[in-house]
């Protein structure tokens, strides 16, 4: 975690910084309809901080003592003055946050279960006697010594441990949160994500000698890493959105000196030799010298908001940053997210699993345009994933309904395809809707047929395909099922593949439109005679319905396509 760097900068700061003077938009928002806003608050600084700014203060730093086994706060009289902060907002959460960059002795505690336990005991009873809601771990990090502490290659599993011994010990209704490197190494993420409320990204510090350390998106201008590719690398370690808070700084880094400093002496650099730029595809400011090179990139209002429509757009829990006094100068920052994110109501998540690229890279791209354009319409949030691997029972919680956009029904690992049978099979927690490689069942590359998968997809094993691509008139079976309200009773469907199968899956599943072979353009000797195209298995709990077709972006411009698909997804998310 950054440090405190302020105390060596020039007396310019003190000029240029102001307090904070405007109230966000709806300071008294329901906590349980906001996203979170973390602000870290230092033990070093005086500046109070205030409550309608946040949901949660990070206080920092806690430390693990120099006997292994228990806590040690810095500032205790701060840390009270900042609990009293409740008594303004109540929803406030006011948390301890242990650690920091170069606070060590972690690996030594976490090793040692006597330890480990009387340590998390000691957090329970820090939490206790200051009247705090719960503890951040910020170990930056298990296995590495490159903040000069000591380190084990047992560190990522004893981790884990912590964490459970932390839950134990703070008991369910405590919040339990953590600082992550803005790679996601080092840590066992689906390990321990039953025990903890949710991940604050560090997404700062990625580079920025030669570049901005906390670009959002990648430039010519940015840092080693982004925040979009900090989140990104963090759901594929197997963390959903809704447990993910995406940390801003409120500093810059740069060359000739300029290190490390407050945003408000950017301005005064400005004015003094330096050229502003913006980076229209990292989305944040930086500073040229005299002969065009780079020296320096930094925070303002416009790169914060940025970030803060990334974290709206991506439906992530919400926004951290480190730290508040650095947010408090004439830009008020600290206002800028508050004003951004709360008050804003969390979506429902959609999962959209994807094949990138190849013969039918046309569908997904265009499909996942046309989700998040409907997206805005309908109030849902897309989480997009190219491979199975995140997939858990825990990591789908967080999600209303899975679209398998062209994703086969093999690669998947043992423990996804567990989460998934239980999500489809027992309901309750959303639904699902799949396009054309959904039923590419058989031995391929190497993986056996999922005969689970087979099964909700009627009992059927895929056949052949038509490669030279015909059009086809569909017929609806089903006009009263609300994903056929307001479909033509045909219609023709462009240049598909029309799989086929060893049987139809008719006498398995609700069959909602099949496709006259009669009408293939140009025709084609591969049918099956009885071809349904649109079916859903009303066996499950899970609501869910199947698209035969998905070879081509052309069929979002297809009407009746757009009319089915839309529909699909408001009867499986229940509107």
């Amino acid at each position: 975690m950054f440090r405190k760097i302020y105390c060596m900068l020039t007396l310019a700061i003190a000029f240029l910084w102001t307090s904070c003077s405007s109230k966000p938009a709806m300071e008294q928002a329901d906590p349980l309809a906001t996203k979170v806003v973390v602000a870290y608050v230092t033990s070093w600084t005086d500046v109070m901080p205030d409550p309608s700014y946040m949901t949660h203060i990070n206080y920092a730093f806690g430390h693990v003592n120099d006997t292994f086994n228990g806590v040690r706060v810095d500032n205790e009289e701060r840390l009270r003055a900042i609990v009293a902060l409740k008594k303004q907002k109540p929803s406030l959460q006011v948390m301890l946050s242990v650690g920091g960059w170069g606070s060590g002795r972690f690996s030594e505690m976490a090793d040692d279960e006597a330890n480990r336990l009387a340590f998390a005991a000691d957090c329970a009873r820090v939490v206790k006697e200051f009247g705090l809601d719960g503890i951040d771990i910020d170990w930056e990090y298990p296995t590495q010594n490159s903040a000069g502490i000591s380190s084990s290659p047992r560190d990522t599993e004893n981790f884990t441990l912590l964490m459970r011994d932390l839950r134990q010990a703070l008991g369910a209704n405590k919040t339990l949160t953590l600082a992550t490197v803005c790679s996601a190494q080092y840590m066992d993420f689906k390990a321990f994500l039953p025990y903890i409320d949710f991940v604050n990204i560090m997404a700062y510090d990625m580079g920025g000698q030669d570049g901005h350390h906390a670009s959002l998106y990648p430039s010519e201008h940015s840092g080693s890493m982004t925040s979009h590719e900090a989140v990104q690398a963090h759901i594929r370690a197997g963390v959903p959105p809704s447990k993910l808070v995406m940390g801003m700084p409120f500093y810059g880094k740069g060359k000739e000196g300029y290190y490390a400093y407050a945003d408000s002496v950017a301005r005064g650099l400005v004015q003094q030799r330096y050229e502003e730029h913006w980076d229209n595809v990292g989305q944040f400011p930086y500073l040229l010298d005299e002969a065009g090179q780079f020296v320096y990139a930094y925070e303002n209002p416009r790169s914060i908001s940025a970030k803060c429509q990334y974290i709206l757009d991506n439906d992530l829990l919400g926004g951290m940053y480190w730290e508040y006094e650095g947010g408090t100068g004439a830009d008020n920052l600290c206002g800028v997210v508050a004003n951004a994110l709360l008050g804003k109501p969390h979506q429902k998540k959609v999962l959209v699993l994807t094949e990138r690229g190849g013969q039918h890279g046309s569908f997904t791209d265009a499909g996942l345009a046309w989700l998040k354009n409907e997206g805005k319409q309908m109030g849902f949030s897309i989480t997009e994933i190219n491979n199975a691997q995140p997939i858990t029972k825990e990591f789908l919680k967080a999600f209303s309904l899975i679209i398998q956009l062209d994703f086969p029904p093999y690669t998947w690992p043992k423990e996804a395809e567990d989460a998934f049978i239980e999500y489809i099979d027992k309901g309750g927690q959303g639904g699902w809707i799949g396009f054309h490689h959904a039923t590419l069942l058989g031995e391929f590359d190497g993986y056996p047929m999922w005969q689970w998968f087979s099964d909700f997809m009627g009992g059927i094993r895929y056949q052949n395909y038509i490669a030279a691509l015909a059009d086809g008139t569909v017929n609806v079976d089903d006009a009263q099922h609300p994903v056929m309200q307001g479909v033509p009773a045909s219609f023709v469907i462009p240049g598909d593949e029309w799989y086929t199968y060893d049987k139809s899956p008719r006498p398995n599943v609700h069959v909602l439109a099949s496709v006259d072979e009669s009408t293939y353009t140009p025709d084609s000797d591969i049918k099956m005679g009885d071809h349904p195209v649109v079916w859903v298995n009303e066996a499950k709990a899970a609501r869910n319905v199947y698209f035969q077709m998905g070879h081509s972006g052309a069929l979002y411009d297809v009407e009746a396509f757009t009319t089915m698909f839309r529909n699909a997804i408001r009867w499986t998310l229940g509107m």
